[in-house]
């Protein structure tokens, strides 16, 4: 089979681009960007430098009809997780160590879909052509390969070195006699666009020994499969695996050994390289969960796309997942080095709750048309009352925009009232889920008498899709106190959302409609429970 790698001066150039934006900045020349085009090849060669191993640079000229890539057992439907072949119980079942979170408690990849915070089409209008202030409480931009892959190339390297690491090291210089907790800025110009990084002394210190953190490869390997590879967790990989497809299994598992998020078809012996930005610079750690998966930053429906699969094997979710990324973030290059654009970017990292104060004053006077605060709002972390207490002021009026708008986002809410109100232990309303399961996932076991099969775990996972969240947080919002909190605060909760869907990731087909079986396939298969509820507010003056 022949796939479609970029040549390595070619990626390198992409990557150059992604970082750069073909950007002109303070301490910068003009870096030219002309992204990849075409399908290339991904047969290897022996260079006539040396005997190298590179890359094909040729346009590939054939691709898999069937996509038989390898022939692997997980790909098979007959395949079954090693506690059903064993005949035990699985080690997640239960209370103990096997069945909690392990790894680094941080979600670097994020743990919800993308979401469009502007939805022009749907508010201001898509010829809107003014000026739209926008303030995301957690955000950073970083390119496919160092935020995806634990390896990169030595020449993705030496684009860090050259347009990351100078800048930040003369920033760390010229700040040397400042205070330690004190803001200091820097900023890049890409054409008519400036992304302005605010950090403090400390800060911009540890940006720099990240950079400049030199680890071994076979440490940083050792570290980073301790966690995403432990013996222990076996059961609960095979746990995330049974809901995937056969080939959905392959690339799961073929993005933990490997580390790096490419098609399958290709070779990575230029990955060489440890990722330092994924690695705790003193001692190599991984610096995730062993649950943390790219796919779960991304809409499924766009990831796997057909407007992907003319460059990639349609069944090869890693080579969909890597297109989709790869040419969101080539338009968001493109759309920095537009003229027109006129983006502003400024970047901090602080507490949610202290970033208003960060601001400056024209900003704060202002206002903004969009906030998107995250899932801060759940009570575990500053709760609804802080919430809209800290940002509200900061929306702009409705006088000015009615279309202004705080975007919240609850995680946990569901699962909290969820429990509260019993329905875990009400044998009526398990029943009646356990019914609608049944229409979407008729029980067919193969291993009968076994409480612990692949069918009952798909069952009790599926479990969560068919609730009746809106029931649930309603309860949920009379707890909290939704109604008197958002009229303290001066601003109303939409009954219909204007900007995000309010429930993204909940089953809307009924069992029999036409795409109702792929779509309740490709929920369960994902890391959402559909409890997943985004809720808008205005100002009401």
């Amino acid at each position: 089979m022949l796939g479609i790698e970029p040549s390595d001066s070619e990626l390198e150039a992409a990557m150059l681009a992604l970082i750069t934006g073909g950007a002109e900045s303070e301490d910068m020349g003009l870096i030219g960007y002309v992204p990849p085009k075409g399908s290339l090849c991904a047969n290897t060669i022996v260079s006539s430098h040396g005997g190298a191993t590179v890359n094909c640079g040729n346009e590939a000229s054939l691709s898999c009809g069937r996509c038989q890539l390898v022939r692997s057992d997980l790909a098979k439907d007959s395949w079954q997780p090693a506690w059903v072949r064993e005949r035990r119980s699985p080690t997640f079942v239960g209370s103990g160590p096997e069945s909690q979170p392990f790894g680094h408690p941080t979600y670097l990849w994020g743990n919800i879909s993308a979401i469009d915070v502007l939805n022009l089409g749907k508010n201001e209008g898509e010829m809107y052509c003014g000026d739209l202030d926008v303030l995301f409480a957690e955000a950073a931009e970083v390119i496919l390969h160092v935020w995806y892959s634990a390896r990169l190339t030595r020449g993705m390297l030496t684009v860090i070195d050259d347009y990351v690491r100078k800048p930040v090291a003369d920033v760390v210089f010229k700040i040397k006699d400042k205070s330690d907790n004190v803001l200091q800025s820097k900023k890049w110009t890409f054409g008519s666009t400036d992304i302005t990084v605010r950090l403090t002394k400390l800060q911009w210190k540890t940006v720099l020994a990240i950079i400049d953190a030199k680890p071994e490869l076979s440490k940083t390997e050792e570290e980073r499969r301790k966690v995403v590879l432990a013996p222990h967790r076996l059961d609960c990989r095979e746990r995330e695996l049974i809901n995937l497809p056969g080939f959905g299994r392959l690339c799961s598992a073929r993005f933990r050994e490997t580390g790096v998020l490419a098609p399958l078809a290709w070779s990575l012996e230029r990955f060489d390289c440890p990722n330092p930005l994924l690695f705790h610079e003193d001692d190599s750690t991984w610096l995730q969960m062993d649950s943390a998966d790219p796919r779960n930053g991304w809409p499924v429906p766009s990831t796997l796309s057909t407007l992907h699969s003319d460059r990639n094997a349609k069944n090869d979710v890693n080579g969909l997942l890597y297109f989709h990324i790869r040419s969101v973030l080539e338009r968001f290059c493109h759309r920095l080095q537009n003229p027109v654009s006129k983006i502003k970017l400024i970047l901090y990292c602080v507490d949610a709750a202290s970033l208003p104060g960060c601001l400056g004053t024209e900003t704060r006077a202002s206002g903004l048309d969009r906030i998107e605060v995250s899932n801060i709002a759940d009570e575990a972390y500053l709760g609804l009352a802080r919430t809209l207490g800290t940002f509200t002021p900061l929306l702009k009026s409705h006088s000015v925009n009615p279309r202004a708008t705080l975007i919240t986002l609850f995680l946990n809410a569901c699962e909290i009232a969820d429990r509260q109100m019993g329905n875990r232990s009400d044998s009526k309303i398990q029943s009646s889920q356990m019914k609608q399961v049944l229409k979407y996932l008729p029980f067919r076991p193969r291993h009968t008498g076994m409480a612990n099969s692949t069918e009952v775990m798909k069952m009790m996972i599926a479990n969560d899709l068919v609730r009746d969240y809106d029931r649930i947080f309603a309860f949920y919002m009379d707890v909290v106190r939704f109604e008197a909190i958002s009229k303290q605060a001066g601003v109303k909760m939409r009954q219909r959302n204007a900007i995000v869907e309010a429930w993204p990731m909940r089953l809307k087909k009924k069992p029999g409609e036409k795409g109702a079986d792929e779509e309740f396939q490709s929920l369960v298969a994902s890391s959402s429970s559909g409890a997943e509820r985004y809720v808008e507010w205005a100002r009401e003056s």
